[in-house]
């Protein structure tokens, strides 16, 4: 009888099974520990931090100012100014032409400035197609005023430095604007040659002029909103209607705005109380209305513009020519139909101006970039346009001129 061995079949499966086990024990803690491997990098993936393109910026910053510190064979050792020209650049690279930073000490200057205060002699000039630098306004109480110079007077030399080969800027930087700097002045008027000395100081430079025009009609002309512009139109509509005014010329002629608020208090004295004066709308869409809070004065009135009547001149245009209240001479205004907002920067306490709204006229129309039409256009002659409006001879001023015709017509 044959036998069959019925064992060894038992006996290899036995031994694969047992390799089989054996494998399985020695991959059950490989993949315990691949998996908590895997959970960690999963857990420091989640939680590592995001670079951000700020921290990016911040260290390009460092960077930058660590090569010029280390490299740069001229370096003085001003961090400060390595800062401002920084963020100045920031500001410069939004886009925004009305974009900008200030230093703490520039925004002080800034502030002093649009409230009609600032450290000179008082005095306000020009300069003519020829060069000749000629002072066209001497404000009252100033140094300028107390020494003798007049408005018409050409400059000639300031502080030993001609005028010859210079820009108005590069010539008027020569006076020492430093409280109790003494200056050297020469003009020339008619024909002789004077010499003044300045003593520089604190001076106010008024925002409005008013006077009357004939025995009913009164001019006031507002040359910027800020400051004291809002006191002094008060003031001066105030004495020009018991001067006996019926009728106004309002003249925002080369006013290139200024403060949003005091465009709307100025506008506030002509127009009816709770009318809107204007809109503003942001980024986000947000509309902002301003009203009137008070009854204006309702006599007729000329409001005189140009091109260089821009942003708060043009709120305030817009607004009157909406209403009817006034009648509009002169050319197509500038079109800056946009308001900028100030931001202050902590670290360095400077403040930074950006663009952030578009104002709207009481008729929902945004003048940016295309100016507001006069109900009549009246050009001024080349001649005229030799002379700034403060100096303009009204024997050349067609658009006062045409005011005063349409006033007593009307």
């Amino acid at each position: 009888m044959e036998y069959i061995n019925q064992s060894e079949p038992y006996q290899t499966e036995l031994r694969s099974e047992r390799r089989i086990r054996t494998i399985l024990w020695i991959l059950i803690p490989v993949i315990w520990v691949l998996s908590l491997i895997l959970v960690g990098v999963a857990v420091y993936i989640a939680t590592k931090p995001v670079r951000t393109d700020d921290e990016a910026l911040l260290d390009a910053i460092r960077d930058m100012r660590y090569c010029i510190r280390e490299n740069y064979y001229f370096y003085d050792e001003d961090e400060e100014k390595l800062t401002n020209a920084a963020l100045k650049g920031m500001a410069s690279g939004t886009g925004d032409d009305y974009a900008y930073y200030y230093s703490a000490e520039e925004y002080a200057a800034l502030q002093k400035q649009n409230e009609g205060n600032f450290v000179g002699i008082g005095i306000l000039t020009s300069m003519d197609e020829n060069g000749a630098v000629r002072i066209i306004d001497v404000y009252d109480n100033t140094p300028a005023s107390e020494a003798g110079l007049t408005a018409g007077d050409q400059m000639i030399e300031i502080n030993g430095v001609s005028y010859e080969g210079l820009d108005l800027n590069g010539f008027l930087g020569n006076v020492i604007a430093e409280d109790g700097a003494e200056n050297t002045i020469k003009v020339l008027r008619d024909g002789e040659e004077l010499t003044f000395t300045i003593v520089a100081r604190e001076v106010h430079t008024p925002s409005v002029s008013y006077r009357m025009l004939t025995d009913t009609i009164g001019y006031i002309r507002v040359s910027t909103f800020h400051g004291t512009c809002v006191q002094e139109t008060e003031d001066a509509l105030k004495d020009l209607k018991e001067q006996g005014m019926t009728a106004l010329v309002f003249d925002l002629r080369d006013n290139l705005g200024g403060s949003l608020y005091d465009a709307l208090d100025i506008a506030d004295f002509f127009l009816p109380k709770n009318h809107v004066i204007t809109s503003l709308r942001s980024r986000s869409d947000e509309e902002e209305k301003f009203y009137t809070k008070t009854d204006g004065m309702d006599i007729p009135m000329v409001l005189l513009v140009n091109g260089y009547s821009a942003s708060a001149s043009e709120l305030v245009a817009g607004a009157l020519k909406d209403y009817d209240a006034a009648y509009l001479i002169g050319t197509t205004t500038f079109g800056k139909g946009i308001v900028q907002s100030y931001f202050g920067i902590p670290e360095t306490n400077g403040m930074l101006k950006i663009t952030t709204e578009a104002y709207y006229t009481p008729n929902g129309v945004c003048v940016h970039g295309t100016g507001i039409e006069p109900d009549q256009v009246v050009e001024l002659s080349e001649e005229a346009q030799k002379y700034s409006i403060t100096m303009l001879p009204f024997e050349l001023d067609t658009q006062l001129q045409a005011a005063i015709g349409y006033l007593e017509t009307h």
